[in-house]
């Protein structure tokens, strides 16, 4: 469309009749060419696509200008510009595709070889084994959980024949201890350093760090320290995650406001873990373990700040008893939950709301979420293309969980046989 502005002023000078005309014409686009170009990279396993518009359009300008018009004299310049204005808008899109996301098993103890089992029947599921073996000492060392066999030597090389990789978690819930420790750069260099001989001396493929505590005024520290750790473990091809509580908005807690999503997503940390459980929302009455609607809007929450090729959904495999009066009462293990099933005689119901299996009792009800409740969890994983998984627990779970999560992930699961 062409556009015509004129603007006319008339007066006298000396007797002559003078006047001013302004015209200005501006013309259409006159070209408009589009660039689009794709590049891709592979690291650590996962395919980044990078794609580049560029568009450029040029404008041409006319403005003619009569400055001055009388009987004996006419002044006039017509100058034509030309403007060529770019836009580069640049995607970047990390590609986790379906099947290849992590699954990360999470154990208390590793004692018990019929959860050994387990691992070996899901070896092509399980990519990630990540035992409770290692707390933060007083001293802001490492110290280790003898009594849940830690560093056995005999489920390392177990783990090692089947392919999975070992990450053992380094926990802790003494907020003071961690205070001291994120504020001191000199204490975290000799944490890593601790960590890395171990790694060296037992083939470990990282750790896990699982420190639940409350010190909102330290959450810059807190994840500096992350990036820091991360750094020095990186030096020597070890990985890092971090564990961190589930939140759909800055909730009033002084726990959740520890972790601070969006510093965390800038950190060096190969993962971070929202542990989308312990549901904490509501009071006075008896709280779901994780409910769906909860989980998923927690997982958009952080993907407005960590990028979902570092993003892991924790999803839980136990439940939870509370009294009518909202009161908790205990947690529930899978032998437990059977145990309950049993001795009610009675059976449970699923809440399609929350996709839970709840059991109605006496002045109680109980929630638990097992591995047909946690494959609904797992498509949230594969919907929003989350880096993965990670499961609590592995022990004491449901122990066909595994076969679930692999359907929701489109992972190969263990071939059966029949006989003869």
């Amino acid at each position: 469309m062409l556009v015509v502005v004129g603007f006319v002023s008339g007066y006298i000078i000396g007797g002559a009749s003078q006047r001013v005309v302004t015209t200005t014409v501006t013309l259409p686009v006159t070209k408009l060419r589009t660039v689009t170009s794709v590049a891709t990279y592979t690291l650590r396993g996962y395919v980044t696509r990078i794609t580049t518009l560029v568009s450029t359009r040029t404008l041409t300008r006319t403005v003619t200008a009569t400055l001055i018009s009388t009987s004996l004299r006419t002044l006039a310049k017509t100058v034509t510009t030309t403007a060529v204005f770019t836009r580069v808008t640049t995607e970047r899109v990390v590609v986790v595709p379906r099947g290849e996301q992590v699954v990360i098993a999470w154990m208390l103890n590793t004692c018990n070889r019929s959860d050994w089992e387990i691992i070996e029947r899901y070896a092509r599921v399980i990519d990630v084994v990540s035992p409770d073996w290692y707390y933060l000492t007083e001293e802001l060392g490492v110290g280790r959980y003898d009594r849940r066999c830690a560093e056995d030597k005999e489920f390392i090389e177990f783990l090692k024949g089947l392919g999975i990789k070992l990450m053992p978690m380094l926990v802790t819930a003494n907020s003071e201890w961690v205070r001291r420790l994120v504020t001191d750069p000199s204490a975290i260099d000799a944490l890593a350093a601790e960590l890395v001989t171990l790694a060296k001396r037992y083939g470990y493929y990282g750790y896990n760090i699982d420190f639940e505590v409350s010190i909102p005024e330290n959450a810059a520290d807190f994840a500096s320290f992350i990036d820091r750790l991360a750094k020095r473990l990186h030096r020597y091809g070890l990985v890092l995650t971090v564990d961190v509580p589930a939140k759909r908005m800055e909730w009033p807690s002084r726990y959740t406001a520890t972790y601070d999503y969006a510093l965390l997503g800038k950190t060096e940390a190969d993962a971070i873990i929202i542990m989308a459980y312990d549901f904490y929302e509501w009071s006075g009455r008896p709280k779901p373990v994780a409910p769906i609607w909860w989980v998923e809007d927690c997982v958009k929450y952080a993907l407005r700040y960590i990028p979902r090729e570092k993003l892991i959904l924790g999803i839980p495999n136990y439940g939870k008893v509370w009294f009518s009066d909202g009161s908790f009462k205990g947690w529930l293990l899978y032998p437990d939950w059977l145990d309950l099933l049993r001795s009610s005689g009675r059976n449970y119901t699923v809440d399609r709301e929350i996709m839970e299996k709840v059991l109605e009792l006496d002045n109680e009800v109980a929630y638990f979420v097992d591995g047909e409740m946690g494959y609904y969890r797992a498509l949230i994983a594969v919907k929003y293309g989350l880096k993965g998984i990670a499961v609590w627990r592995l022990d004491k779970g449901d122990p066909e969980a595994w076969g679930h999560y692999a359907r929701a992930l489109g992972k190969q699961l263990p071939c059966v046989t029949g006989p003869g």
